[in-house]
């Protein structure tokens, strides 16, 4: 190990970032029903903000601080290599158990998970009941029927993307959570399935980073058209630089053919002709 033994508690750390991720989309989720709410209203100013993303940080990174101070370089001769293991001071002889690592798994699995997913529900739960209540007192004024078809997609586009926000967190970051639940109350992680499955859970859940920005682009649709129109350029710009290349091919084949009178006169004379 490069670093020594201190590595795993650095590396350990990085893990607060998970917190932070799962506190940002929660307080964005608050502010966007505030705002739906209270449209008058500024609750978060500048200053504010900026507290905000600060004690974000510091929480984020105060709860990921055990795993950070437990964590320690452990060798396994059967597969030669050192890695990076959390142990606790009530840890069992077996190493399968550990009253202070389940309690902190439960903690973790309410604070990054359980309660952030809570949340972003049921404020995005009143978004669509304040955007519903607002359409209906539109739909009692005289509209015209384009005005109300726009009013009705916009509300079923807002409503699908604040869906496949919370699916998205939900199906990302629950099947890393499950299994480490299932590690942290003591059953056996030396099970052949065991570091397959943690793996693929791990990877699934760092898909969030690039989660979230898909699924606001999808539902955007200016970004949509600009996506299309990028790409519909893009076509249009390969189809007339083949033209061109094409065009130029047969202009330098034409050129270079060197046609001699003879021939000419061979194909247009037959044999007992004469020539003026």
């Amino acid at each position: 190990m490069i670093f020594g033994q201190e590595q795993p508690k650095v590396l350990e750390e990085y893990g607060g970032s998970i917190f932070v991720s799962s506190f940002t989309l929660t307080v964005i989720a608050l502010d966007r029903c505030l705002l739906i709410i209270r449209p008058n209203k500024e609750f978060i100013g500048y200053n504010r903000a900026v507290a905000i993303v600060v004690a974000i940080w510091v929480l984020g990174y105060s709860l990921a601080l055990p795993t950070g101070i437990f964590s320690k370089a452990v060798s396994f001769e059967k597969i030669c290599g050192v890695f990076c293991e959390e142990i606790w001071p009530d840890t069992s002889e077996s190493g399968l158990s550990s009253p202070s690592r389940r309690l902190y798994g439960l903690s973790v699995l309410l604070s990054q998970f359980g309660i952030p997913a809570l949340i972003s529900s049921v404020c995005y739960w009143l978004i669509s009941r304040v955007m519903s209540s607002q359409l209906e007192r539109r739909r009692g004024h005289t509209l015209l029927k384009e005005s109300e078809e726009k009013l009705v997609s916009r509300k079923t586009r807002a409503n699908r993307m604040m869906i496949a926000m919370v699916l998205g967190f939900i199906f990302a970051w629950m099947p890393l959570n499950a299994i480490n639940l299932y590690r942290d109350l003591g059953s056996s992680v030396n099970s052949p399935w065991f570091s397959t499955v943690f793996a693929l859970c791990h990877v699934l859940a760092m898909t969030s980073a690039a989660l979230n920005p898909v699924i606001y682009s999808w539902f955007n649709p200016q970004f949509r058209s600009a996506i299309q129109s990028l790409c519909s350029g893009q076509r249009k710009r390969v189809k007339g630089k083949l033209h061109t290349e094409i065009n130029t091919k047969l202009t330098e084949a034409i050129t270079d053919v060197k046609i001699k009178p003879e021939l000419i006169l061979n194909d247009c004379h037959q044999p007992g002709d004469q020539i003026l």
